[in-house]
């Protein structure tokens, strides 16, 4: 038996998100109200508000509501157009396709999440209502220029940072840009409150009308809405565990430059960053250099190591057979997800695992 198979282990795919506050606010929601309106959610949005510095903030029921509910930020009609790229989650696109709007595909920048600017300006039509941009693993993209193609013609740019609480670029956070950002608190995520997610916007007007139809419409009867509210308990959670953001960003940026610092394999690299971008530390973004990725996905998946790319079998959305109509060859995705394979950074993960992960990494050879 190899030195390598005596020592394999099974790293974590994530954390234990518990924080010293969680018990005694739960406890006050329990006597205070467990409802989406209580005032433990109040206070939860409040804390993420003054976080970021973003005025508006919206608790939801989970990450995929909160794209629902972002797009009832916009005006649209049945049948117009959103665009984004391929390389998202499809549970970036089903509220799309659940609000009667039609998804345009577009294609990336090389290596990179971000859309492509020529292929974008190829993607907007007189039907174009917004475009959405999905940020992964915790890595920045030109958001920021994005933004400025569509504002000169009047679209809203939405963000979906699911994976990119406490990204930054340009010195500031990330979800600073755009007209609306979409967060999740799922239990995998960066922060988890088991279900949930929130809306954040700089705009009163955009966040009456999304509030609004997160409670049924306010009941008014005046315009259409769903129950999307996040209910007292896990705001609960959220207060105490935002309290923990910026402790468990310091820890998951040290994770990942310590491995940065132990690898040395030239058979892969890190994701490249766009310039002023720095990544959260949601996961390591390994790129395949010369071969193809799954190789590698294979390979540590086998050893112990998660892999979302394995778990999820990342593939260009438009190839699974509910987004099949709404096909767009979009070649940079197609070859960038084939290239890619992540590796935990969570902080539940001590010096050993990460040594561990390096040596595994570093003994990799492409066959």
């Amino acid at each position: 038996m190899s030195a390598l198979s005596l020592e394999a282990r099974r790293i974590p795919e994530t954390c234990i998100h518990d924080a010293p506050d969680d018990i005694v606010e739960l406890s006050r929601a329990l006597r205070n109200g467990l409802s989406g309106t209580a005032g433990i959610v109040s206070e939860y949005e409040a804390a993420l508000a003054a976080l970021y510095g973003v005025p508006h903030v919206i608790a939801v029921s989970s990450g995929a509501a909160s794209v629902h509910a972002a797009l009832a930020g916009i005006d649209f009609e049945p049948g117009d157009e959103v665009v984004l790229a391929p390389t998202c989650p499809i549970c970036t696109v089903l509220p799309i396709l659940a609000q009667g709007l039609v998804p345009v595909f577009c294609d990336v920048a090389p290596d990179s999440f971000g859309l492509d600017p020529d292929d974008l300006l190829r993607c907007l039509g007189p039907r174009t209502r917004a475009a959405i941009e999905v940020p992964m693993w915790g890595y920045p993209v030109r958001s920021d220029q994005t933004w400025t193609l569509l504002r000169e013609r009047g679209i809203t740019l939405i963000q979906d940072l699911a994976h990119c609480h406490l990204t930054r670029l340009n010195g500031k956070w990330l979800a600073r840009v755009g007209e609306i950002c979409c967060f999740s608190t799922h239990d995998c995520k960066f922060m988890s409150t088991g279900e949930g997610g929130f809306v954040m916007t700089t705009s009163a007007k955009r966040a009456e009308r999304i509030r609004a139809y997160t409670r049924f419409g306010d009941l008014t009867g005046k315009s259409v809405g769903v129950n999307l509210k996040l209910g007292g308990l896990q705001a609960a959670l959220g207060l105490s565990r935002s309290r923990r953001l910026l402790f468990h960003l310091d820890i998951r940026q040290r994770n990942r430059e310590r491995l940065l610092s132990a690898l040395d394999n030239p058979a892969f690299r890190e994701l490249p960053q766009p310039a002023g971008g720095e990544a959260n530390g949601y996961a390591l973004l390994l790129q395949a250099v010369g071969h193809d990725g799954r190789r590698l996905v294979r390979y540590q998946m086998a050893r112990g190591i998660p892999s979302d790319i394995g778990k999820y079998d990342n593939q260009p959305l438009y190839q699974l057979p509910l987004l099949a109509p709404y096909r767009r060859e979009c070649p940079n995705a197609a070859r960038l997800l084939r290239s890619l394979t992540t590796v935990p950074l969570h902080p539940d993960l001590d010096n050993s695992d990460l040594d561990y992960i390096a040596r595994t990494l570093n003994d990799y050879v492409p066959n």
